[in-house]
C-alpha cells in the first residue's frame, strides 16, 4: 500500500487529498506543520509528501530542503501544495528540490497529475 504524508496548516487542505487519496487506496498521515512533517517522516518512509509552502513554523521549501538531505528521503516524491499564483510558486521552489507542483483548489485530476508517474 502507498502511504503519503499531507502537510498543511488548514484542515480542510488536509482532508480533501486524504480523501481522494484514501478512495484509490493510499494510507495518509496528515500534519499541520513543517516541525511535525520532519518527525513523522523520522518514524516512517511515505511514497508521497504533499507540502504545502507556508506552513506555521517553517516553510514548505525549508521542510523540503531538510528531507532530502536525510539519507532516507532522497527519491522520495515531493509536492509542493500551494494556492500561490505561478510566479511566486517559481520563485519559492527554484532552489527547492520539488517534484511537481499542486495548486489549490485541487480536483481529483490535479492531485493524480501530482503523484509519482508510477502511481497515476
Amino acid at each position: 500500500m502507498n502511504k503519503a504524508l499531507i502537510v498543511d496548516d488548514s484542515e480542510p487542505n488536509r482532508r480533501l487529498p486524504a480523501l481522494i487519496l484514501g478512495q484509490l487506496g493510499w494510507a495518509t498521515t496528515e500534519v499541520a506543520d513543517g516541525s511535525s512533517a520532519l518527525d513523522v517522516a523520522r518514524l516512517d518512509h511515505f511514497d508521497c509528501i504533499l507540502l504545502d509552502l507556508h506552513l506555521p513554523d517553517l516553510r514548505g521549501d525549508e521542510v523540503c530542503r531538510r528531507l532530502r538531505s536525510n539519507a532516507a528521503y532522497p527519491a522520495t516524491w515531493i509536492v509542493a501544495y500551494t494556492g500561490e499564483s505561478a510566479e511566486h510558486i517559481a520563485q519559492i521552489t527554484q532552489d527547492a528540490p520539488f517534484d511537481a507542483v499542486l495548486t489549490k483548489p485541487i480536483t481529483r485530476t490535479s492531485l493524480l497529475r501530482a503523484l509519482p508517474p508510477q502511481e497515476r
